[in-house]
């Protein structure tokens, strides 16, 4: 047999025309058959005879390579580095390559007909039901993250995609995906808590200055306190202290000892943690923050003007937003005084779009060296020498985009910073 000859292909059809064609071509009887038909029948079945072992050969050939390709799609399969598992509409599973087997802690074998739900703690059971139901698009792909029960009944948590699909034999299953990312939550939490930490940093680190500007809005009510006190002991003295006198010193004092304490409330409600959302708008939060230092800036001459053109209500952590704003003001006020500037200026401009609400703080400090703007928001970067921590606009970007769904940016215009706060409205 002529092992370089191209084998020609035929189907069994073929072949079995093929051969009923000899036959009918055969003499019925041997006997009467010529030396030259005799040659020719013998050598149209020698040809038969290669051709067939040629297709053998072939379908041998055929059969190794698909063998071979079988093996690879298993070794791929099995060591694919997330767990995959066939599950009928019943949530049982038909099939599970090795990665799922340990992540587990069990056989493939032994998956084989186990419930999913097996493997997924009780209290995350609902997540994965909701999941199943997010889409009845059956070419779309569902996933949701939970904990599952891992080696040792020790609990890991999962990224689960699940996908519909049929057997050959069209009937319908789904396809599940299991990537363990327990790691990758232990790394966000720690981010998260980090996040907390930092901010509870950046808070506590502006007590000190937050103190002084409560020392800046009692001083003008304690001189006030100071001169009533001196007046009445002035007309003590000289005799005219009638109850008129008496009356009106009361009602002065009672006035300044009411503005003390709501500034005192004004502060301890800045450092509350846990604060339940309110409904506000920007403008009031501008106002609640001008409460708090509003004071200092008035003792140091700084203007803040405040132009107002949105009236939409908003459903925030008003004290977050307050300490955006104290941490933005409180660099102007910086930037200010180190250029020392007359005048000195804070712009704030509330605007809004039909999707956002556009809050614009600038002032006329010279700007932001070139050379650090890109630098501004990270962690510990300071233009403040030792009395800065590096905290205050890497916090107040951080509450925008992750509290608030929102973005802060900022640039130099008109020889000066600008701080743009953008909030989306349907997110808020």
């Amino acid at each position: 047999m002529n092992k370089n000859k191209n084998p020609v292909k035929y189907s069994s059809q073929m072949l079995r025309r093929k051969a009923e064609e000899l036959v009918a071509r055969t003499p019925k009887n041997p006997e009467v058959l010529t030396s030259i038909e005799t040659d020719h029948l013998v050598h149209e079945l020698q040809v038969h005879q290669i051709e067939l072992e040629m297709q053998n050969e072939q379908l041998h050939l055929t059969q190794v390579g698909l063998e071979h390709e079988r093996m690879r799609y298993v070794d791929l399969y099995n060591l694919a580095p997330v767990g995959y598992c066939t599950l009928n509409m019943q949530g049982k599973i038909l099939q599970a390559n090795l990665t799922a087997a340990n992540l587990f802690g069990t056989t493939q074998h032994d998956l084989v007909n186990q419930s999913i739900t097996h493997f997924i703690l009780q209290e995350d059971q609902d997540i994965y039901y909701l999941c199943q139901k997010q889409s009845d698009d059956v070419n779309a792909s569902r996933s949701c993250e939970l904990r599952m029960i891992g080696k040792n009944d020790k609990p890991f948590w999962a990224h689960l995609e699940t996908k519909d699909g049929h057997n050959p034999d069209n009937i319908n299953e789904y396809h599940l995906i299991i990537n363990d990312i327990t790691k990758y939550t232990m790394v966000q939490e720690k981010l998260k808590l980090n996040e907390q930490v930092m901010l509870a940093q950046a808070q506590k680190a502006g007590m000190g200055e937050l103190i002084s500007m409560i020392a800046h809005q009692w001083r003008q009510p304690l001189n006030n306190l100071a001169l009533i006190n001196q007046d009445t002991y002035i007309k003590l003295g000289l005799g005219k202290l009638d109850d008129k006198s008496i009356y009106d010193s009361h009602e002065r004092i009672d006035q300044i000892l009411q503005f003390m304490s709501k500034t005192i409330d004004d502060f301890r409600n800045f450092f509350s943690p846990d604060q339940p959302k309110e409904l506000t708008t920007i403008e009031e939060v501008i106002n609640a923050t001008l409460k708090i230092i509003g004071q200092c800036y008035v003792t140091t001459n700084i203007a803040i003007n405040v132009h107002n053109n949105s009236k939409t209500v908003v459903l925030i952590h008003k004290n977050s937003l307050v300490q955006v704003f104290l941490n933005i003001l409180g660099n102007a006020k910086h930037a200010l005084e180190s250029a020392n500037v007359k005048p000195a200026i804070i712009t704030v401009i509330i605007d809004e779009t039909p999707t956002s609400i556009i809050t614009t703080i600038r002032d006329n400090g010279g700007g932001i060296p070139e050379a650090i703007i890109e630098k501004l928001a990270d962690p510990y970067f300071t233009t403040k020498g030792l009395m800065g921590t590096g905290l205050g606009l890497y916090i107040s970007q951080t509450i925008i985009e992750k509290y608030f769904s929102g973005t802060l940016t900022w640039f130099n215009k008109h020889q000066g910073a600008c701080f743009v706060i953008t909030l989306d409205k349907s997110r808020v």
